[in-house]
């Protein structure tokens, strides 16, 4: 804007003095107009500015890694701004704690309702709330610009990445059917109770729909089974900014988020209840998963929290809290492991490691006494994993 007030005043004062020493009649006729033009430019500017307004809106939720746009809308009642409208907005990542500030120069068209699709950055999971900082609005000759503030927003979730992982069973192996868990390797029956009745609700399973009270009462009718209580597999997260004292990479903060949501997901296709548990502020957080349900609310409750300052902070809060005692299976899953605190659970626990790794992918099994299954970060997302436990 500077570069066009520079502009104006120099034709502005080529025009006096052409008019101050060349006596030509037109000059002075000219002057006013120079002058008057850049007064309604302005007006009309501060007019129009009053009834601007903006808004944003969009999908509220894609999986990490998939394109998605917000959609700026833009109106005005009564007089359109002769010249451009610059937006800043600043998209924070409350996981990550990130911040980033763009500026949008808005181009206006016909008509009093404009749509701009903005690309959010979504190569990294976590809650993403997007604000108006600010608006700019310029007259036609670039002379004069009014700030006017804004406080709108909108908030959307980016989940972690879904891979494609299939959990293979070792010792206590625990799946769960309607009702109850049972252990793999013992015989038994069914011992659950039928504690209520309700309206069948999409994602529940076809074999607690109670047929004949659904044919009775013409709308299907499921049975509610005694909830179980025996849980004994976790699956520790502990997505972190450094490991080891080590500064951690975006890459490998985010692989450990896609590692520990697949996990979860591919245990509940194959009914195997569990917990995932991850720190929020001084204690660890253990959410229960055994349906559909459980486990989105257990995404919105994963991406609700800032991740922590070392990765070691979880497994040492697993151990101070003496949680070992609950249960009998531990799946930590890592950017990298302190040996020490491992190989000390191991002889409380079953443990297994799963780390996002950037080398090689494989299973090891370490003098410690626990496996670590290893996952390339460049293969999490484009080929299938089988993880044994």
């Amino acid at each position: 804007m500077k570069k066009y007030r520079i502009t104006y005043l120099a034709v502005l004062t080529a025009v006096f003095f052409c008019g101050l020493w060349g006596g030509n009649r037109l000059v002075p006729g000219l002057l006013a107009l120079l002058v008057i033009v850049p007064v309604c430019s302005g007006i009309s500017l501060y007019l129009s500015v009053g009834k601007l307004s903006l808004s944003l809106d969009g999908r509220h939720s894609c999986p990490s890694g998939q394109p998605m746009e917000i959609t700026l809308k833009l109106k005005y009642s009564f007089l359109r701004p002769a010249g451009n409208v610059q937006v800043g907005l600043t998209c924070e990542n409350l996981v990550f704690g990130t911040v980033k500030h763009q500026s949008y120069l808005l181009q206006l068209g016909r008509g009093r309702h404009h749509e701009y699709g903005i690309s959010l950055d979504t190569s990294v999971c976590g809650r993403i709330v997007v604000r108006i900082r600010e608006m700019a609005c310029y007259d036609l000759l670039g002379l004069f610009s009014y700030h006017k503030p804004m406080e709108e927003e909108f908030a959307c979730m980016v989940y972690p990445y879904e891979a494609r992982m299939y959990v293979s069973l070792g010792k206590n192996r625990e799946r769960e059917q309607p009702g109850d868990i049972y252990d793999g390797k013992k015989s038994g029956t069914d011992v659950s109770e039928v504690f209520g009745l309700r309206e069948y609700r999409e994602g529940d399973p076809l074999q607690s729909i109670h047929w004949k009270l659904s044919g009775k009462w013409r709308q299907l009718i499921v049975r509610e089974f005694g909830r179980p209580v025996n849980y004994h597999t976790l699956l520790l997260l502990s997505p972190a900014l450094s490991y080891g004292g080590q500064k951690a990479e975006e890459s490998v903060i985010t692989s450990v988020f896609d590692l520990g949501v697949s996990l979860s997901h591919a245990l509940l296709n194959q009914n195997i209840a569990h917990f995932v548990g991850y720190l929020t502020g001084c204690q660890l957080c253990c959410i229960p998963v055994d349906s559909t349900h459980s486990y989105e609310d257990m995404l919105l409750n994963l991406m609700g929290q800032p991740i922590r300052r070392s990765g070691d902070e979880a497994l040492i809060s697993f151990v101070n809290q003496q949680l070992y005692r609950q249960y009998t299976k531990v799946v930590y899953v890592t950017g990298a492991v302190n040996e020490a605190v491992a190989q000390n659970l191991s002889v409380l626990v079953d443990l297994t490691v799963l780390q996002a790794s950037q080398g090689q992918s494989g299973y090891l099994m370490d003098g410690g006494g626990y496996g670590t299954v290893r996952v390339s970060i460049e293969k999490i997302r484009s080929m299938e994993h089988i993880i044994p436990l």
